[in-house]
């Protein structure tokens, strides 16, 4: 019946269920951040502050938050790259761009929120320093084209961080896998075989990761190449 049922969730991802999904997490913000924190096993703030230290960023630098939901980067962003530096966060959900915009409007540096699709991304090419996902490409369907999106945006030396989360990796929790895939498939389009620590390596150069509770959470990183 498990499999079954993450069968079914599997079967409805499409890009109108996650509208729905992320557009009502928008409204509910703190079961969107006790859902987050359980996931990442409670360390949402050290994973994330790891994120944005990989970028390497200094004030004056402009950085792109891929998938940026209601913005719980933003401020570490800010702090980063100071008060002449630039966010642009891109979602494909209405809902997370009106949050993300109403946090962004609290910082003290320019904040620019899109409503974008990530694998065909409004934005210059090479005008970023730094891109960052946290915990978003394993919801996109096509990862190998976000990434290369995220390339193209990115100067040559600029960095990119990914955070994000995989099914168990080791016996005996992987038992859990088919539960969990599918309530997180229904609850949050999740994807969680999406290739994007290959995609990464595929795509930039120098790239290393970090792998946290048994591979269940990393953090890939890597430069562009002039």
């Amino acid at each position: 019946m498990i499999d079954a049922f993450r069968q079914w969730a599997f079967d409805r991802r499409d890009h109108a269920h996650s509208q729905r999904v992320y557009d009502w997490w928008s409204r509910h913000d703190r079961v969107y951040a006790a859902f987050v924190t359980a996931f990442l096993f409670g360390r949402t703030g050290e994973f994330r502050d790891r994120t944005v230290d990989a970028l390497s960023l200094d004030h004056g630098d402009t950085v792109l938050d891929v998938g940026c939901g209601p913005g719980p980067n933003f401020g570490r962003l800010a702090d980063a790259v100071g008060p002449t530096g630039t966010i642009v966060g891109v979602d494909a959900s209405p809902g997370m761009v009106k949050r993300a915009r109403d946090r962004g409007e609290q910082l003290n540096c320019e904040v620019e929120v899109l409503r974008a699709d990530a694998r065909r991304l409004p934005l210059s090419n090479g005008r970023f320093d730094g891109v960052c996902a946290t915990l978003s490409l394993s919801a996109m369907s096509d990862v190998e084209a976000v990434v290369s999106e995220m390339s193209d945006v990115l100067r040559p030396g600029g960095r990119t961080a990914v955070l994000d989360a995989r099914s168990f990796q080791t016996a005996p929790l992987r038992c859990l896998n088919p539960l969990i895939e599918g309530v997180s498939a229904y609850s949050t389009n999740w994807y969680p075989e999406a290739p994007i620590v290959r995609s990464v390596e595929e795509t930039f150069a120098s790239v290393s990761s970090e792998t946290f509770h048994g591979g269940t959470v990393y953090v890939v990183t890597g430069t562009k190449l002039a």
